[in-house]
């Protein structure tokens, strides 16, 4: 339903547009603002037209050099980034970036954010190298230019052991969690989600050393600060459900883990819909919970509307869908069906040439 606010700014734009001409900065501004309110609305693809019209008035009129040409790229990307089309935004940060650095002075904040964009996008699609090396520099930015105590460094430090956790460098991780944990405590106060982010990374560092209870104590934190934060149905506190259930399902309470991941499924597809990404993933994650248990059946049933979601979403879910088949392979193996095992198989080997091939070229 259009608000009065929406409506405004459509009159707004074709008024500027009136009075100084299509290609005006000023209908340039207009477009930008009626894309942040289709943005706010979920409305992506308008919101996408207008801002590529505003940044062609912007190279126009300024120059794609300008700082203004570069925030319209960034909105740009979070667009691409929203919808998982991350070999479309890419090159677009790495854009952002060159302008910014010719425009600001060294060590600017700014840069360091859009660094860490760059890195979180690396780190989905299995670069992580590549993302460590941009967090890197993102913290050594914010550490010369707004201090050892800032919450935008205690942000990037996060990301960055959340990388090492993910890769299994748990020892590298411990020192960054504990040091952005205490920032943010003394920043935000106890019950800040941050806060509650923190406390979920140090719960992920405990499974993998194996301390179970602690790691068990240190994500229930984080979904009670999440769920009084956000309410119990947002998808920011389904981290803290798949996390829950994973210990769960290390510890055999395997009806709480699936009570868990159900609960995280529902989230996202009431939020993002049934063919979003991160239904996916809680598709997936349900499916390997059933193999487990024997349940064959349900987890084929999970597991394939997974697939499904996968095949027909951007390039970016190359590596999921590429641990969807893995599974469905060892699914059909223990359903003693191998001619379809053999089938994902070879599917398998399909998806990872053009990886090796990308990782050999980058």
């Amino acid at each position: 339903m259009e608000t009065m606010s929406d409506t405004w700014a459509e009159l707004n734009g074709m008024t500027n547009e009136e009075a100084s001409g299509p290609d005006s900065i000023e209908v340039a501004d207009a477009l930008i603002n009626l894309a942040a309110i289709d943005i706010g609305k979920g409305q992506l693809e308008p919101a996408e037209r207008s801002l590529r019209r505003a940044l062609a008035i912007y190279e126009k009129t300024v120059g794609p050099e300008d700082p203004g040409f570069a925030a319209i790229l960034w909105d740009l990307t979070e667009i691409y980034l929203a919808r998982g089309e991350y070999a479309v935004a890419e090159p677009l940060l790495h854009q952002v970036i060159d302008i910014l650095s010719g425009a600001l002075p060294e060590n600017h904040p700014q840069i360091a954010k859009v660094l860490e964009r760059l890195a979180e996008l690396y780190a989905v699609t299995g670069k992580t190298d590549q993302a460590e090396s941009l967090l890197q520099q993102a913290a050594k930015i914010y550490s010369a230019s707004l201090g050892e105590d800032h919450g935008d460094l205690a942000q990037c430090r996060n990301s960055l052991a959340e990388l090492y956790l993910n890769t299994g460098k748990a020892g590298a991780a411990a020192p960054l969690l504990e040091k952005s944990l205490r920032i943010r405590e003394r920043a935000l106060g106890a019950n800040h989600p941050a806060v509650a982010q923190s406390y979920n990374n140090q719960g992920v560092l405990h499974s993998l050393r194996g301390e179970h209870v602690l790691a068990l104590k240190q994500h229930s934190r984080a979904l009670a600060i999440r769920e009084r934060a956000f309410g119990q149905d947002h998808p920011a506190i389904t981290q803290s459900l798949d996390n829950l259930a994973a210990i769960c399902r290390e510890q055999g309470r395997l009806e709480e883990a699936e009570k868990y991941l159900k609960r995280s499924l529902a989230i996202w597809k009431k939020a993002e819909g049934p063919v979003h990404p991160a239904t996916a993933q809680s598709y997936h994650n349900l499916g390997t919970l059933y193999v487990m248990t024997g349940r064959y059946d349900e987890a084929e049933r999970a597991l394939l509307s997974s697939r499904k979601i996968l095949e027909k979403g951007p390039e970016g879910g190359r590596m999921h869908l590429l641990v969807v088949f893995e599974t469905l392979a060892g699914l059909y193996q223990k359903m003693g069906r191998p001619a379809e095992s053999s089938e994902y198989a070879a599917r398998i080997h399909k998806l990872r040439k053009p990886e090796q091939m990308r990782r050999r070229v980058n």
